[in-house]
């Protein structure tokens, strides 16, 4: 018979070669046979761990340390579990016992910087962190983990430095390989292009990465320094994804292999039909999988006496997309439709809670890709309407499976998708020019109002003043809130047409959700303003209440060429300010023009760069015309907010769709 040592040793080499349920069921023999066997107990909870038995595995690890309280390690593995079931307090007890046992554990620190990460306390993660680094220099995990921590945080510059290290390190080690991509991802957040898609070449020497392929071909800058960039780039973007789509590259999940979509090209001022199509085509190439379908909609059934219609978002709260939103799903009819809400985990704000409280059903979806398409499928809703598609990973790849008969998007991020199963793109005629289906790999259907009711926002009583804000009294204050993102090349232009025209101009801008990307719009500004790049100053990201409150205290408010405003025009129209706007070729860059529609009002409406630089100087310059601008928009603005027509136009859309059909 064997003895205990030999039934150890057998059950942790299934263990080590990943045979977890052989080695549980040694180990739940020895454990038997020897109910106070401290290391048997010990590795039984941690494969249960493994396993995802939490709560089992917690029971027999703390057997353990009544058999043996003095193993640093027993401690350290229960900490491990508690984290797992969230339990922080009590994990942290845990690492702290085993720090004091053996200070130089450095399993304990990195587990207290895994803790302390979740718990965003990013300091003492960082601290915890270096604490394995002073025990094991070289410890390249804890490099990587303090890299993301960084890169969470916006500090991209000491994100780089450690993943950096991390590869210096020990470039044959196989987790520089983990190390590489988060670089690549790392400049490719500052707006890096070409840094990012050297670095993801590296990774290629190394192993086949099919997903990370398709994220190096679809990398783009941030900010554009010209006309001429822009086509270069789109050019050189054109023949990668092109190139991968003569060859044959294998994903398995995009959602964790690619996590990218195709965002940024919408800023570059030109049509992306053709660009958007191709790289669809290249997910559904590279993974037949997204193109998933439901059961129910096999064979579709006739139609309820109400229709099911699931709205899907991961910004249902206080964003932009929350606040266009969130009025249709309280409004629509619910004598007609049942709504269902399908969003992400942990979203509990105003906007969010007022969503919620709105819908039928509120579906939290699973973080996989599969786990949450089943989660949607099972809801078996007649329309899947995306608020929007293209900021987050997960709800552009959900958006390639046929998931519901009708699936539609709309303006929450204003471009069409090229993804063969949606079916409409819901927008209105005072927002699209002549020919504009064309654009649009879906069917486009134009309501006839603006495809939101939206509530009028207001300003707190006690807010920021234009003093608060250290506003010069004799200044004019030109006041551009759009993203860095969205400042085109042509805004350079506009900018130092204004600076030259009126030498009081001061011109605000609000700092980008990475600050390189200000630093590099700056850069390139300073080319055209000259020593007037020191009359345009950036003021850091803000509350929403502050954020209306910088509104209500500039002079004019400018708006971005090619990608107007959305939320920013609803909040200055509802305060009453002149927002001067140059309609673009795609609906994108004409939303403002199509809120001075609905007011009857074109006097802050320009034809060219140059006449939007008249407009804004003389708005800057000559208060009189400024108020009696100020007083028309006081006066009609109340068409823009919540506006009835438009539930009903949706509503009348929702039928048709539903009856007309899909021809999937």
């Amino acid at each position: 018979m064997p003895s205990v040592s030999e039934l150890l040793g057998e059950a942790q080499e299934h263990h080590h070669a990943g045979r977890l349920k052989e080695a549980q069921d040694l180990y739940a023999h020895i454990v038997e046979q020897f109910p106070e066997h401290g290391d048997a107990l010990n590795l039984l909870g941690t494969v249960l761990a493994q396993r995802g038995r939490f709560e089992q595995a917690s029971s027999f690890i703390r057997r353990a340390i009544q058999a043996k309280p003095k193993r640093p390690a027993y401690h350290c593995n229960l900490g491990v579990v508690l984290l797992e079931l969230g339990r922080y307090d009590q994990a942290r007890a845990s690492f702290d016992r085993t720090i004091k046992l053996d200070r130089e554990f450095t399993e304990a620190y990195y587990n207290l910087g895994k803790l302390y990460k979740q718990m965003d306390l990013i300091d003492p993660a960082l601290m915890a962190y270096q604490q394995v680094l002073s025990i094991e220099p070289e410890r390249i995990d804890a490099k990587v983990n303090m890299g993301n921590i960084l890169f969470d945080a916006g500090r991209l510059d000491e994100a780089i430095d450690y993943f950096q290290q991390a590869i210096d390190g020990n470039p044959d080690a196989k987790q520089i390989v983990r190390a590489l991509i988060n670089l690549g991802n790392t400049y490719r957040r500052r707006g890096d292009d070409r840094l990012a898609i050297e670095t993801y070449e590296k990774v290629f020497a190394r192993r086949d990465h099919g997903g990370l392929k398709i994220k190096q071909a679809t990398t783009l800058p941030i900010v554009c320094q010209s006309w001429d960039h822009i086509q270069d780039v789109r050019e050189r973007y054109n023949q990668r994804v092109q190139k991968l789509l003569d060859g044959d590259v294998r994903v398995t999940d995009p959602l964790l292999e690619t996590s990218t979509t195709t965002f940024f090209l919408a800023y570059h001022g030109l049509g992306d039909r053709q660009l958007q199509e191709k790289v669809a085509q290249l997910h559904l190439k590279s993974c037949p999988e997204l193109a998933y379908l439901a059961p129910h909609c096999r064979n579709l059934q006739p139609l309820r006496s109400k229709i099911r219609i699931g709205f899907i978002s991961a910004y249902f709260r206080r964003h932009s997309i929350g606040r266009l939103m969130q009025g249709l799903i309280a409004k629509i009819s619910r004598d007609q439709f049942d709504v269902v809400v399908f969003t992400t985990p942990g979203q509990r704000d105003p906007v969010a809670r007022a969503i919620e409280g709105s819908a039928d059903q509120m579906i939290k979806l699973p973080d996989g890709l599969a786990a949450a398409r089943d989660a949607i499928a099972e809801a078996e809703v007649d329309i899947l309407f995306y608020a929007d598609i293209g900021m987050d990973v997960r709800t552009y790849f959900l958006a390639f499976a046929r998931l519901a008969p009708v699936q539609c998007v709309t303006w929450g991020h204003p471009d069409t998708t090229g993804i063969p199963n949606l079916d409409y793109f819901i927008s209105s005629e005072l927002l699209e020019p002549e020919g504009a289906e064309d654009a649009y790999s879906e069917t486009l259907h134009k309501l006839k109002t603006l495809p939101t009711y939206y509530h009028r926002p207001t300003l707190r009583a006690d807010g920021k003043s234009r003093q608060d804000f250290g506003f010069e009294a004799d200044a004019h204050i030109y006041l551009c809130p759009q993203s860095a993102i969205k400042h085109h090349p042509d805004l350079d232009i506009i900018f130092a047409g204004i600076l030259d025209a009126d030498p009081k101009a001061r011109i605000i801008v609000v700092e980008g959700a990475v600050a390189d990307w200000t630093s590099q719009v700056r850069d390139r500004m300073k080319a055209s303003h000259g020593d007037a790049i020191n009359r345009v100053s950036v003021v850091p990201r803000m509350s929403p209440e502050e954020f209306l409150e910088l509104i209500a205290a500039a002079d004019v408010i400018l708006d971005t060429p090619h990608f107007s405003g959305g939320n920013t025009s609803f909040e200055a129209f509802a305060l009453a300010k002149a927002v001067v706007t140059l309609p673009g070729d795609f609906m994108r860059g004409r939303v403002t023009q199509a809120m001075y529609r609905m007011m009857d009002i074109a006097d802050c409406v320009a034809d060219g760069l140059d006449n939007y630089v008249e407009i804004a100087v003389k708005l800057g310059c000559d208060a009189s015309h400024r108020n009696a601008i100020e007083k028309q928009i006081e006066a009609r603005n109340e068409c823009l907010f919540e506006e009835s027509k438009a539930v009903l136009e949706f509503e009348r859309f929702f039928h048709m769709a539903t009856k007309r059909g899909t021809s999937h």
